[in-house]
């Protein structure tokens, strides 16, 4: 029994223990406990006090033992185990160290069921809680004094990185993750998450176990993967979304569909995605099946992001998850717009085979009937049980047919057609002519050939002779005018150059390239190219020009009304310019080469032998000079062309150097005597010759095709100068520009416009368009339809040279007509002074009935001009003004400010 106890020195982890007992075993309860982990510096510990017990569940050296029971022999020592300490691997920490956690924190570690652990700032461990020295196979004594390097696997340390995550006494945290057998041998994943304790140089470090998060986290990924790779291997559109219609995953269809990457797809809904109207369609879908649990099933369009529209059928159904409850849904959509169009095409030829005027049968190779329209069906007189399986002989009644069926197998095995007239008797007798036309069409996949017969029946008169007429003026392949259609109108068309005294051009092209494809892909694939080789003339000459196929590969381009020879260059040039590149006919590439030769009538004959044979010649010297695609039967004009190239290069060269200027000059109001508006002139600041004025280049450019990019860089600094001045408090009412006809008749004209007054933050009442009075009766769809949304814009309308015609009084209701702008021929010619007053004056009338202004581009200084009844007359229209340069204009302006 412990008879009296002062003090006591306790090194271990049982201190409630040590605690409970010495009341038990002690005469007195005066006694204090000092408490410690680790017995690192034990002798200094018992010399700095007195200490009546020593008890110590630590391993001790034995020296220490020793040297503690002699210098301290009225100490009584307890050592509760006879090991003695790995002096190699324990770093034993001091007592100061050890008190940096204190009691309350140790006992409490221990109820916690995380690992937990406490380093100092030389990483040595200095208390860990059993759950964390378990995990090693170790007790808590094993790990503390210990580097936290060798405690965990080699390198892992290294490879440790401060996160982002900061406390709010801005102390970082440190995640490691790692991997290590624990103490069973099996291979684990840990998670530490290491950070500075407050007021203290002690890191707090959790030690988590996350095999089965990771291994979790690693089937999720798994399956997310297969599943997104799985529906990316479908040609469909596959797409998931959430309870409020949001999407949250896709597959790569999806993806081209939407035009975007499925990161910027996620968390959207269809409005944040597509045109309003197909996003309510969709959301409308999304509704009906999240709110009604039940799957959606439809056909329907949707446009892509390139702005095709497909047709889709569409399938939703709810996304469940294991209790039942709608999470989501899922949706496929399949694209059958080519089934459809298949679907659609089957179904008109169909409708065109039973409806045909034309009776139709369709044998297989061996001659045997498969099928045949009503109208075949009439012209035999047979029925069509008749005639189906039976041989096609059999529709050939009454005579010996088999030459001619020879015939036709010949040509289909060599051309893969056949046509010519026949005469064949009905059924009751009557002898029938017909125009056949027969076809062998080749089905790859199935290696069977079938024979399409076409009767066109010729003894009715009427449909008789139109297709008699037909045949005998065109090229049954390519439906081009022939040979003699081309003599019978280029002798009509001399004859009518001869009496207006107007030029016409012939064109001869010699097509090379076409007789290698007939060699390597056959007769088929060549009557395909020549095909294509029309089109593509067709696509280059206008409506008015004739286009004929005199031989296997030469044609014949007659241009009549020439307004020059340059004309007849451009259009050449664009002819080449067709067969320049590789062309690719059902999979087919075709390398075209042509020769063309240009003959003028009058100047090289006036003969159609003569013009032609000159053509030809030029064609021909074509063929050996290879610098240009044409060539003139005239050398000179071949030069001249070639001039004429180079300017068009110069114009394009000013384009992109931006060498044109836009001037400005004011229009008045010629009844009220004021400045209504600023015209906009252009001019070219060509490098060598100065300053050009537009009837030196306008043309130019239309022939060239840039006059629609010269106009919209016009109208750009147009309105880049009206911001200028509207931003300057410069009154200049408004801008005029001159609008073409070819301008007008572009699809894009209004959305350029619209993109230059976005692009400047220029107003559309600021401009005013001054539109030929001609173009107002213009029966194209495309001017008139630009001229009314140029109105909805809001720009204004002036009727340039009113008084030439009176078209444009059709149109003023429903166009923003703002103003008519006299024409200078309106008064010009009209005898006296007076009659010139008194139209003008009807003019001034009419236009204010109407409230439209009357402009005019000049007003003469002169005093007397201020009276009202003074009118303009006809020498005052020569006295025109300067234009101006921007600046010019802008001090103008300001000089000359409006009322």
């Amino acid at each position: 029994m412990l008879s009296k106890v002062n003090k006591v020195l306790y090194i271990g982890d049982n201190i409630k223990l040590v605690e409970a007992l010495l009341p038990i075993n002690s005469t007195t309860s005066d006694f204090s406990i000092v408490h410690h982990i680790c017995a690192n510096e034990l002798e200094t510990m018992i010399s700095e006090d007195h200490y009546h017990y020593f008890i110590c569940e630590r391993p001790v050296l034995n020296s220490v033992r020793k040297s503690i029971t002699e210098k301290h022999p009225e100490t009584h020592c307890i050592y509760l185990t006879n090991e003695e300490p790995n002096l190699k691997s324990v770093n034993i920490p001091s007592p100061e160290m050890m008190n940096l956690v204190s009691a309350e924190v140790k006992s409490a570690l221990d109820y916690i069921s995380i690992p937990i652990y406490y380093q100092n700032s030389q990483s040595i461990i200095v208390y860990c809680n059993t759950y964390f020295s378990q995990i090693f196979g170790l007790l808590p004594d094993d790990l503390i004094g210990q580097c936290l390097q060798e405690v965990l696997p080699n390198g892992v340390i290294d490879k440790v990185n401060n996160s982002t995550l900061r406390m709010v006494n801005d102390h970082q945290i440190r995640l490691l993750e790692f991997e290590m057998r624990d103490v069973t041998g099996i291979k684990r994943e840990f998670l530490i998450r290491e950070e500075v304790a407050d007021d203290s140089d002690l890191k707090v470090g959790l030690l988590f176990d996350i095999s089965e998060m990771n291994t979790a986290k690693a089937t999720i990924e798994k399956e997310r993967v297969m599943l997104r790779a799985t529906a990316n291997l479908s040609s469909d559109l596959i797409f998931f979304k959430d309870l409020e219609s949001r999407f949250i995953g896709c597959n790569k269809q999806f993806e081209e569909f939407v035009g975007c990457p499925e990161a910027d797809i996620l968390g959207k809904k269809d409005d944040q995605l597509f045109e309003i109207n197909q996003a309510r369609m969709c959301q409308a879908q999304d509704t009906q099946v999240i709110e009604n649990n039940e799957i959606y099933v439809n056909n329907e369009y949707l446009t892509y992001n390139n702005g095709e529209e497909h047709y889709i059928f569409m399938q939703k159904v709810p996304l469940k998850d294991k209790d039942g409850k709608v999470q989501g849904l899922i949706a496929i959509g399949r694209d059958i717009t080519e089934k459809s169009i298949i679907k659609r095409q089957l179904k008109l030829a169909n409708a065109v085979f039973e409806n045909s005027r034309d009776g139709i049968l369709v044998t297989d190779n061996t001659g045997l009937i498969i099928t045949a329209n009503d109208a075949c069906l009439d012209i035999a007189g047979y029925s069509k049980a008749e005639l189906l399986n039976q041989k096609i002989a059999s529709f050939a009644y009454g005579r010996d047919y088999r030459r001619l069926f020879i015939n036709i197998e010949r040509a289909l095995l060599s051309h893969g057609k056949w046509q010519g007239d026949v005469n064949f008797y009905t059924k009751q007798g009557d002898l029938g002519y017909f125009w056949l036309e027969v076809y062998q069409i080749k089905h790859n996949e199935t290696e069977i050939d079938n024979r399409v017969y076409s009767f066109t029946d010729l003894t009715q008169n009427k449909y008789n002779e139109e297709k008699i007429q037909y045949l005998s003026k065109h090229d049954s392949l390519t439906g081009l005018n022939n040979r003699i259609a081309l003599f019978n109108h280029l002798e009509t068309a001399i004859a009518r150059s001869n009496h207006k005294q107007i030029p016409i051009g012939i064109l001869f092209i010699e097509i090379k390239g076409i007789k290698t494809i007939n060699e390597r892909y056959g007769h088929n694939q060549g009557d395909l190219v020549f095909r294509d080789v029309a089109k593509r003339l067709k696509q280059s000459a206008s409506d008015k020009d004739f286009i004929a196929r005199i031989g296997d590969d030469q044609f014949v381009l007659v241009i009549e009304e020439l307004d020059n020879e340059q004309v007849v260059a451009l259009i050449a040039r664009q002819i080449a310019q067709q067969f320049s590149e590789t062309i690719t006919i059902e999979g087919v590439a075709v390398d075209l080469s042509l020769s063309i030769g240009i003959s003028i009538c009058p100047d090289d004959g006036i003969e159609l032998d003569t013009v032609l044979s000159n053509a030809e010649t030029a064609m021909l010297r074509s063929k050996q000079d290879k610098s240009s695609a044409y060539h003139f039967y005239t050398n000179e004009l071949t030069v001249n062309s070639t001039h004429q190239l180079a300017r068009e290069n110069e114009l394009k060269l000013a384009l992109v150097e931006d060498q044109f200027e836009v001037y400005y000059q004011p229009q008045y109001d010629l009844n009220k005597r004021q400045i209504v508006a600023i015209e906009c002139m252009l001019r070219w600041h060509h490098p060598e010759q100065g300053v050009l004025l537009p009837e030196r280049f306008l043309m130019l450019a239309e022939q060239s095709g840039i006059l629609i990019e010269l106009g919209i860089k016009m109208f750009t600094k147009a309105a880049k100068q009206a911001a200028k001045w509207h931003a300057s408090g410069i009154n200049f009412g408004r801008i005029a520009l001159p609008l073409s006809k070819l301008e007008l008749s572009q699809l894009s004209l209004i959305a350029s416009i619209q993109k230059v007054l976005l692009n400047t933050g220029a107003k559309a009442n600021w401009f005013e368009f001054e539109i030929e009075e001609s173009l107002f009766s213009n029966d194209l769809y495309r001017v008139q339809e630009n001229l009314l949304n140029l109105s909805r814009l809001g720009i204004a309308l002036t009727v340039e040279g009113f008084g030439a015609e009176r078209s444009v009084l059709y149109s003023i209701d429903k166009l923003n007509i703002d103003k008519f702008k006299i024409s200078k021929h309106f008064i010009q010619g009209v005898p006296g002074f007076l009659a010139g007053e008194a139209m003008l004056k009807s003019v001034f009338v009419l236009a204010n009935s109407l409230g439209i202004d009357v402009v005019g581009e000049t007003i003469e200084n002169d005093p007397c001009l201020t009276s009202g009844d003074k009118i303009l007359t006809q020498d005052k229209w020569n006295n025109q003004k300067e234009v101006m340069t921007a600046a010019e204009a802008t001090f103008y302006l300001r000089c000359n400010k409006r009322k």
